[in-house]
């Protein structure tokens, strides 16, 4: 199974939280396509938004898309996919 990027999902907006850091943000996809591509995987982008986090890139990040979540989009489990 293929990790999903940007050009997967279709929603205007797209949510990025994290319980363990306490960092929620709501993103507009246009606006994350024109910027990074439609073939940026949320794997990438995960990394990007969790800038500054100590936990980004490893198996203790707990940033997710709950978004992808709410469209049936799967995502894999743990750090650097």
């Amino acid at each position: 199974m293929s990790l999903p990027a940007l050009k997967d999902f279709r929603g205007e907006k797209i949510d990025m939280s994290c319980h363990r850091c306490d960092r929620h943000g709501v993103y507009d996809r246009k606006a994350l396509v024109k910027k990074f591509g439609a073939k940026t995987k949320f794997v990438e982008l995960r990394r990007i938004m969790a800038i500054g986090c100590d936990r980004r890139g490893t198996d203790k990040c707990e940033a997710s898309f709950p978004c992808l979540l709410a469209a049936n989009i799967l995502i894999g489990a743990g750090g650097d996919e």
